[in-house]
């Protein structure tokens, strides 16, 4: 009988030791026989390489595609293969997932150095690690590794274990594949690098941090060096080679794209081709000014506090083609699209539909309004500083910004119509706008493309253009894939918008949009300004460009500037753009 217990005693931990190894290694092989190679790479990524120019053909931004890893005829290029490892994996094509022989080499070389010289992982230990793992320093891990490193090399030929290494690996600066450091690091496709550049970037792969050439360009050429010769050495590349590329001068990439710019384009892009592109390479030539672009950026860094925010679009009136968009201050650590995703009450900005309204209904420009305080029932609005002018012209109204007298044309006209009429011009749809009186002073939101857009219509004649920040799309051998056609939608009659006009010009010429003004030039704006304020708006007009601004705090915090400053800064703007010297 105790003989019983104890073989009981000892069989009960024994299966129990046996089912909670067996079990998590059953699911680590499921888990990687069931992995599909596909879904690995970041849902951004894209299925073609791409270029995108400037509308005066300056490059904005490269970047190759991720290699496809079912794809045999998507090869590595020979000397980006056999850089990575001639330095991480010499014996890559000929163990089984496992270096054992390079694994002890490492051991003895760590021993007899006194400290971790070289690791014995092999790439396809890295991809286990990428793809699976992580890198924290433990047995149970290491067996993982080990594992899943097996069943990695019996499902996938050597050259897909490479690709999913080459598409995944960190390589410092946010780069995630060699296709974005190439385009970090030299603002380069990947087969444009030279052999320079590329040993560079295989140096970088033990510690991007360390050897990264923008901490550390000596210690990165060193690195690159070491590279280089390995592949001397392994057969790869020829002394001839190796001293040219050692000799070459390494020409780093300081420049940034707007991420949020790029990817932009990016999305309109993939609209436009949809999911029936099999080009492996698109040029992509943007609507930007590159030169706009760059002033713009730099003039929205003296917009107030270092936290106030700062958003600006230009559109060619009569085409819709946006030629400047500026997101943010910072727009490489600050990723919010204030000219898109951004709804924000409209203030002022606003008041130009019930002042259309007034103007089709057939409300003359000298017409007289009461500017006085009042009440709509318990609604009783103030203009701003409590301002009033009592009997006063559509024009002279519209000139001080009244708060009364848009309110009262609206009342008269009624909300239905100026909601019908705001949305025709592409308003209300980001935020429905509802039946509130408040409603004609600007209390409701939206993004400043749609404001931007309003203001643009009525400096092409009252008629709409489809915006777009694409000029046309080309296959690499110059194919046209696609080009921008332009629609347009009538909204104003001419001689209203021509009203319009003088009330906007008005306001810039005299009244509270006159920072904006500049000597000699007819300009068409207007200010808005949210409750305490939190948004200060300009849009204004000049010649057949349409150019709206938003400054303002992301949280919704009260600011001690005003529209003044908005209107300051469009007029900066445009003279440096325009090249009209102005008064400071």
């Amino acid at each position: 009988m105790n003989g019983k217990k104890y073989k009981y005693l000892i069989f009960t931990p024994s299966i129990f030791i046996f089912f909670s190894i067996f079990f998590p290694i059953l699911n680590l092989i499921k888990l990687t026989l069931n992995f599909d190679s596909l879904k690995i790479n970041n849902s951004k990524s894209r299925n073609y390489s791409y270029e995108i120019l400037s509308s005066d053909n300056k490059i904005l931004k490269k970047l190759s595609r991720k290699f496809d890893v079912l794809d045999n005829t998507n090869s590595i290029p020979f000397f980006l293969k056999y850089s990575f490892i001639s330095g991480e994996d010499k014996r890559f094509f000929n163990h089984n997932g496992i270096d054992f022989i390079g694994l002890s080499r490492a051991i003895i070389n760590n021993l007899r150095s006194g400290y971790v010289k070289e690791g014995g992982s092999t790439i396809t230990q890295q991809v286990a690690r990428l793809i699976f793992l992580n890198n924290n320093l433990s047995f149970q891990r290491k067996i993982k590794e080990i594992i899943i490193s097996l069943l990695l090399d019996l499902k996938y030929s050597k050259n897909q274990i490479l690709k999913l290494y080459l598409n995944n690996i960190y390589l410092g600066s946010g780069a995630y594949g060699v296709n974005e450091a190439s385009q970090v690091y030299f603002g380069k496709l990947i087969e444009e690098l030279t052999l320079s550049e590329i040993a560079l970037i295989a140096g970088l792969a033990p510690a991007p941090s360390i050897y990264s050439p923008y901490q550390n360009v000596e210690l990165a050429i060193k690195n690159r060096n070491k590279v280089l010769e390995s592949m001397y050495l392994d057969g790869y590349i020829s002394l001839a080679n190796k001293n040219k590329a050692i000799e070459e001068r390494i020409n780093l990439n300081y420049k940034t794209a707007d991420k949020l710019l790029i990817n932009f384009i990016l999305e309109e892009t993939d609209k436009r081709i949809e999911k029936k592109n099999d080009n492996k390479f698109l040029r992509i030539k943007s609507s930007i000014n590159k030169d706009w672009q760059e002033k713009a950026q730099n003039i929205s860094r003296h917009a107030g506090p270092e936290q106030l925010e700062f958003a600006l679009l230009s559109i060619e009136s009569n085409t819709g083609l946006i030629r400047t968009m500026i997101t943010s201050k910072n727009p490489s650590i600050n990723e919010y699209n204030r000219v898109i995703t951004s709804i924000r009450p409209l203030g002022s900005t606003f008041k130009i539909i019930p002042y259309a309204a007034a103007l089709i209904e057939g409300i003359e420009l000298s017409d007289k309004f009461e500017d006085l305080p009042r009440c709509w029932e318990s609604y009783c609005p103030k203009n701003f500083s409590e301002d009033y002018r009592g009997s006063i012209s559509l024009i002279e109204s519209f000139k001080s910004s009244s708060n009364i007298v848009p309110i009262s044309i609206t009342k008269k006209i009624g909300l239905k119509n100026i909601i019908n009429l705001a949305n025709s011009f592409g308003l209300g749809y980001n935020q429905e706008f509802k039946e509130f009186l408040s409603l004609a002073i600007g209390s409701y939101g939206d993004n400043l493309l749609n404001i931007t857009k309003v203001y643009s219509a009525i400096n092409n004649n009252g008629k709409i253009q489809s915006s777009s920040i694409l000029e046309k799309i080309e296959s690499y051998d110059n194919q046209s894939i696609w080009e921008n056609k332009s629609t347009s939608k009538k909204i104003l009659d001419l001689k209203v918008n021509k009203k319009i006009n003088k009330l906007l010009e008005k306001s810039v010429k005299e009244g509270t949009s006159k920072a904006a003004s500049i000597k000699g030039k007819k300009i068409y704006g207007k200010t808005g300004t949210s409750d305490g304020n939190k948004d200060l708006w300009f849009i204004g007009s000049i010649d057949n460009l349409t150019t709206g601004i938003w400054i303002g705090y992301d949280d919704n915090k009260e600011s001690e500037l005003s529209s003044g400053n908005a209107a300051y800064l469009w007029k900066k703007y445009i003279a440096e753009i325009y090249k009209i010297p102005i008064k400071k």
